[in-house]
């Protein structure tokens, strides 16, 4: 048998992406309610099997890039508190309105975070509408905020920074329109600084934002697996969800 060189890749982010535009999720109070319910531990083993694979962390960006982690809001990750997210729920004057999510069985860990997350949630009270469609028509979904409240999604880590970054930008089909003024601010500030410290801090008060806003919902940080024979050269790529949580091999 030849040998080959099993490598554990960057991690990308995966979450649940909230409506900020438009129906219950442009509730803050709600927002946070949904954040305070969230075990991720058991998410994030659901999505890949193995704690191999994923680890929790607060960072937007992730340990690997050391000048843009940041533990900055961290309190406000997994915090796992039910009593919370019951007081919060009554607070925003919740009475069960059905919180609409899309998610897909096309991306094995979209359904699975999904599943069990909606699990925690009906438990303080929410109203989880999980809605499991094909890619295509979840995609096509995105652009109209009337449809839904919350989706699945993963953030994948790129070389553009995390000025660029999809996770904090103004999208739908990425962050759902978490449009804040204080927050573009700080981006347009960070595109423009080059000293390391001060790009430090102002990633942490965009994370702050992140938390304390609760921009979207971190799950966790999932590593793909790479397996390359040694004796393999050239340019070549692997497909972006190619993934080999649950493959083995026979002894």
């Amino acid at each position: 048998m030849r040998s080959v060189e099993v490598r554990r890749g960057l991690p990308s982010f995966v979450c649940a992406t909230l409506n900020h535009k438009q129906g219950l999720m442009t509730s803050l109070t709600l927002r946070q309610a949904f954040q305070a319910a969230l075990d991720m531990e058991p998410i994030m083993l659901a999505a890949v099997g193995h704690g191999l694979f994923y680890r929790l962390d607060p960072g937007l960006w992730p340990p690997e890039l050391l000048f843009q982690h940041s533990r900055a809001g961290a309190t406000l990750y997994n915090q796992r508190d039910k009593a919370k997210a019951r007081r919060l729920l009554k607070e925003a004057g919740y009475t069960g309105q059905p919180v609409r999510w899309l998610t897909t069985h096309e991306l094995e860990h979209f359904h699975k975070t999904a599943l069990v997350a909606k699990k925690q949630l009906d438990d303080v009270g929410f109203k989880i509408d999980l809605q499991v469609l094909d890619f295509a028509t979840l995609v096509q979904r995105l652009d109209k905020p009337e449809l839904f409240d919350v989706f699945s999604n993963t953030i994948l880590i790129d070389g553009r920074g995390l000025a660029l970054s999809g996770n904090v930008q103004c999208l739908s089909n990425v962050a759902g329109w978490w449009c804040l003024a204080g927050k573009d601010r700080l981006l347009a500030e960070l595109a423009r600084e080059t000293e390391v410290r001060k790009r430090k801090g102002i990633i942490d008060s965009v994370q702050t934002l992140f938390y304390e806003d609760v921009g979207q919902i971190k799950f966790g940080d999932l590593f793909p697996l790479a397996v390359v024979r040694k004796e393999l050269r050239g340019d070549f790529r692997s497909g972006p969800f190619t993934f080999f949580w649950n493959a083995w091999l026979e002894k």
